[in-house]
């Protein structure tokens, strides 16, 4: 959905991917402190909420994000697909049932959440059931990703390319049309994992990047970045309009700063590939 024009073929710094894990446990640690704060004056009015894994990811891992939006009042789901290994028919097909299961017990379109790979299958959920879902936010998702080598996953997704669907073959899911619902990207340039200018949309009215500084294992319960999430969701769809930070936590949403070479450009299609 997005492309960079100088964006390194390459991982990110060491320092980053080195530092992933304790990184995450702190995140961790932070989020169960501020739980009480993000949940005040919030509410989901029995909204679904569907919530996608990263790669080699379950749903174990998205149960803290989960349990906060339940406790709000939204009807959070999990995939129910166990560990994420990429498109397979298994997946594809689960998903598929999934969305459609949802709709038809809420009666209306699903909010989805997808970390880092879930993002993809997120995207794939609007484009294969119009309509069925009503926004998309992605965690650490590099959506604009044009190689493998741009993710530290990308060597271990490949572990499983034999298994994947042939119409998800990298070069041909990077084909993929950009989405027409609100698309919000929640990136942070101290990723480890993956180039964090490839994890942003396209500039346009139902687009927006969404800077924190957090680790990519720690995003889907970094304080930061569920507050972000928390607030996009709770925007009308039919009045959707760009995140604003409040001026005294504007400190943990770091303004875009890229270069003027490195500004995604639009693009009748655009790569939305999964690498992790």
């Amino acid at each position: 959905m997005s492309r960079f024009t100088n964006v390194p073929v390459a991982p990110p710094h060491p320092v980053f991917g080195v530092a992933e894990g304790s990184r995450a446990v702190s995140e961790l640690g932070w989020f169960v402190l501020a739980r009480r704060w993000l949940a005040r004056g919030r509410t989901g009015d029995g909204r679904p909420v569907l919530v996608l894994p990263g790669q080699f990811a379950d749903d174990w891992s998205t149960a803290p994000l989960r349990r906060l939006l339940s406790s709000l009042g939204y009807q959070a789901y999990g995939w129910r697909l166990g560990i994420n290994i990429g498109p397979t028919a298994h997946i594809i097909g689960g998903l598929d049932r999934l969305i459609c299961e949802l709709g038809d017990r809420h009666g209306g379109p699903v909010s989805v959440i997808g970390q880092s790979l879930g993002g993809f299958f997120g995207a794939e959920l609007q484009r294969r059931h119009p309509g069925a879902v009503d926004r998309l936010i992605t965690l650490g998702s590099p959506v604009g990703i044009t190689s493998p080598r741009q993710s530290r996953g990308g060597r271990y997704y490949e572990w499983f390319a034999s298994e994947h669907l042939p119409e998800y073959a990298f070069d041909l899911w990077t084909e993929a049309p950009p989405l027409s619902i609100p698309v919000t990207s929640i990136y942070s340039r101290s990723d480890g994992v993956v180039r964090w200018q490839a994890c942003l949309y396209p500039e346009g009215p139902l687009t927006e990047n969404i800077a924190v500084c957090s680790s990519h294992f720690g995003m889907g319960f970094h304080p930061a970045a569920v507050y972000a999430v928390l607030d996009r969701l709770a925007v009308p769809v039919d009045n959707w309009h760009k995140f604003v930070a409040p001026k005294h936590l504007r400190a943990y949403f770091p303004a875009p700063n890229y270069l003027a070479d490195e500004r995604p450009h639009r693009s009748d299609t655009g790569p939305v590939s999964a690498a992790n």
